[in-house]
This record gives C-alpha cells, sequence and structure tokens, in this order.
C-alpha cells in the first residue's frame, strides 16, 4: 500500500507550506516512488513548512508505510511516533485491480478534488544521514479502498493536521486516531491507461484520468482486491 502515489503541481496550490515547495517541483511529481525525493509539511515554531524528503527510511528493507498497530511497538517507528511527525499531501494513490484478466491502474483520490493529507513519520534517511526520510502512515481500509487494496492511507482533516503536526499534547491513542479512514463517498478512483509507469519525462498523458470516477455506489458488485498487504 501506498507504494506509488502522486502530486499535482496545480494541487501544491492548495498547502501554503507547499506553494513554495513549487519552485523546486513546479509540475508536481506525477509518481513519488519508494526512496523519491519528495516535499513534505512540517512544523517548526508554529509555522508550517515543507522539508525534502526520501520516501520511505531505507532501501534495505521495506520502510515506506508505517502501520498503525505497529507505531507503538515497531522498533523503527516507535521512536518517531509522537515526536517526529509530517504531512504528506498526495493528490491521489495509485492502485491495480483484476479486471478481465489483466491489472487495471486506477488513481484513487479525494472526490472533491482536494488532497489526500496523510499522517507520515520523519527521520534519518538510514542509507544516507545527511537526507531525511519519510514514511505514511496507513490503516485498514474503508469499505471503498477495500476494493482496491488490503490497506490504505490515513487521511487527516484540518483538524486533525494541527494534531498530528503538534503531537506533544495529544495522548499514543488521540494520536492513532489521527490515522483516519475517510468515509466511503469522500474517495473516488479514476482509471488510466495501462502505460501509466512508462510515462516520460514532462509527459504527463499516461497519468490522464477518465473524467468519470468511480465511487462507492458504483461498486457494490465488485469483490475486495486479493493483494498482497504492506
Amino acid at each position: 500500500m501506498a507504494g506509488l502515489v502522486g502530486i499535482r503541481g496545480e494541487d501544491m496550490e492548495q498547502v501554503d507550506a507547499l506553494k513554495r515547495a513549487k519552485l523546486e517541483w513546479p509540475q508536481g511529481l506525477p509518481f513519488i516512488r519508494p526512496h523519491v525525493l519528495a516535499p513534505v509539511v512540517v512544523r517548526t515554531d508554529g509555522e508550517d513548512g515543507f522539508v525534502p524528503a526520501r520516501f520511505g527510511m531505507s532501501k534495505r528493507f521495506t520502510s515506506f508505510n508505517a502501520r498503525d498497530d505497529k507505531l507503538t511497538s515497531s522498533r523503527l517507528w516507535r521512536g518517531m511516533f509522537g515526536k517526529s511527525h509530517a504531512v504528506a499531501a498526495l493528490s491521489y494513490v495509485v492502485e491495480w485491480v483484476e479486471e478481465g484478466g489483466k491489472k487495471a491502474p486506477y488513481l484513487i483520490g479525494r472526490r472533491d478534488g482536494g488532497l489526500l493529507l496523510t499522517p507520515a513519520l520523519l527521520g534519518p534517511y538510514l542509507d544516507d544521514k545527511s537526507q531525511q526520510g519519510f514514511a505514511i502512515c496507513t490503516r485498514e481500509p474503508n469499505r471503498f479502498f477495500a476494493h482496491f487494496h488490503g490497506r490504505m492511507v490515513g487521511v487527516l482533516t484540518p483538524q486533525l493536521v494541527d494534531r498530528w503536526l503538534d503531537p506533544a499534547g495529544a495522548t499514543p491513542d488521540e494520536l492513532l486516531a489521527c490515522v483516519r479512514a475517510p468515509r466511503d463517498d469522500e474517495l473516488a478512483a479514476w482509471r488510466v491507461t495501462e502505460d501509466i509507469t512508462k510515462r516520460k519525462e514532462g509527459n504527463w498523458e499516461p497519468v490522464r484520468a477518465a473524467p468519470e470516477p468511480l465511487t462507492y455506489a458504483d461498486l457494490p458488485k465488485r469483490g475486495p482486491a486479493k493483494q498482497k498487504t504492506l
């Protein structure tokens, strides 16, 4: 889950801290793969800004997703949980589902066009400690996302963004509640072409989504996704 995500340049305008990041990423990042450098939102002395960080903590092991049920027990995550938090703002998460005997890719995002504000942990990138890495917090999916994958990213509300970025005054349970599953009708899925991963530098065409999305009301006849979960 969350192994391939992206943010459009125009969507970065929705978050003040990311408007400045557009100077470095003017077109956004259509694919934020593990270990790619991306901007994440942090709060320092009450002010929100961004820092560039690698998606994942090391190439030596899978570390780009931080499961909500491991945040207080994992040797890696518990040192950051409640101390070093960030928000990864995403336009979409990319998932593949089987349709007609082949894998079909979908961009899954907010139905209203807003960004997915996902809770993340921030720490030293273990392969090069002069850099930082981040991991997106994941959880059990809501009913809509379960049709595409067995895990989903947490999605913050504006109020939960404040709690997540200022974790010192919150209890562990209050912070775990920030790894929120949105309502089923908050999300939609847009079909894209199978050559999405063959996008060339500067060419967004394979990432162009179908104009009409699938919503939860369209999906009762589909079975839950049968995929490996991370």
